[in-house]
């Protein structure tokens, strides 16, 4: 990939008739000129991207690539497609152009196959796929069934030797549930039964947990009914209570915003807990902040919508609206919040 090609901050002089420099003909470049340029560089620079991640499509839907091959090729695209790397603008052509050729089904038709390192790389990528793209979401939520039928064993019952595979499909499911909330009904059949022994197991890894826990907020915008029932709120909030004696862990979770959107409109013993933990200066404070500056909080990257929505439920309850408003950051955050532009979206807790 080259470099953008930046004009000199000085134009070389030129001479006139006499041998003294002529400012009339000094080459000077106009602002507007300039700015034209550089736009012009970046869109070279962006289509080269485009057609080196569309090489690497080719690639996987080629005939005579063999599987190693294909695995190798979707972590290269799950690594170039991380929003460090890649523009809002880019993403959204690669997207486009991506799935006019293919590359979706031919994800779900490799995870079907039932080999554990290519269904894990495969499945990595339609969640890097779908983060923070409607048309990529949607495409990925379309085909969902016949991945679900695949991941309906590993989901069952926990077990040790499926990890790397789960926590490919929860990673996915993740992305998929912040992008695509019309899609939470599919979702909870499939990872309830294994939603509570992920949290509880000591054998998973953070990472695991800690995305299991942001698909359970996630999901918590349109099913909380379904998931009250399962009482996961009891075992995050002995989960958060435990966590603050562990620095280690402070990244990984937003098990407060999922006790929150269940239980915060109202006053009652989980949210009462999470007040008597300074939660609004915390967290709720430091997850908006984040969110409107496009950085990451605890490893992903939170939407407007959801961060806002924190603050939305506890000012439903007078107890908690007033500890709200007697938060000298909350009324200033929240300005800034309803004049800026909603920030993108990492759901992924992988980047």
């Amino acid at each position: 990939r080259s470099a953008p090609r930046r004009w000199p901050s000085r134009a070389p002089s030129m001479e006139g008739s006499d041998g003294t420099p002529d400012d009339d003909l000094l080459p000077v470049r106009r602002r507007a000129d300039a700015e034209e340029e550089e736009e012009e560089d970046d869109a070279d620079i962006g289509q080269q991207d485009i057609e080196a991640l569309l090489g690497i499509v080719d690639e996987i839907l080629g005939r005579h690539t063999d599987n190693a091959r294909k695995r190798h090729a979707f972590e290269q695209l799950c690594v170039a497609l991380r929003p460090q790397r890649l523009s809002e603008s880019v993403r959204r052509v690669f997207v486009g152009e991506a799935m006019a050729r293919g590359v979706v089904s031919a994800a779900v038709k490799l995870i079907e196959l039932g080999v554990m390192d290519l269904a894990c790389a495969a499945s990595n990528f339609l969640g890097d796929f779908a983060f923070n793209s409607d048309a990529g979401a949607r495409a990925v939520l379309e085909v969902f069934d016949r991945i679900a039928a695949c991941f309906q064993h590993i989901f069952r019952t926990l077990a040790l030797e499926h990890l790397p595979l789960l926590d490919a499909a929860i990673l996915l499911c993740v992305n998929i549930a912040a992008t695509c909330p019309s899609g939470h009904s599919k979702l909870v059949p499939l990872v309830r039964p294994v939603c509570l022994q992920i949290i509880q197991h000591p054998g998973v890894s953070d990472k695991l947990r800690g995305n299991t826990i942001l698909l359970l907020a996630n999901l918590s915008m349109t099913v909380g009914s379904e998931l009250r029932e399962l009482r996961v709120a009891d075992v995050l909030l002995n989960f958060v209570t435990e966590r603050r004696l562990d620095s280690r862990a402070s990244w990984f979770s937003v098990a407060e915003s999922f006790i929150i959107f269940l239980h915060g409109s109202t006053p009652c013993r989980e949210i009462d807990v999470l007040m008597a933990s300074d939660v609004i200066a915390a967290y709720c404070v430091p997850i908006m902040e984040r969110t409107l500056r496009g950085e990451a909080f605890r490893g992903m990257y939170p939407h407007l919508l959801y961060s806002a929505r924190l603050f939305q439920v506890l000012a439903q309850s007078r107890p908690y609206a007033e500890r709200l408003a007697a938060n000298p950051e909350v009324a200033p955050l929240l300005m800034r919040a309803s004049s800026s532009r909603e920030r993108p979206t990492r759901v992924d807790s992988d980047l």
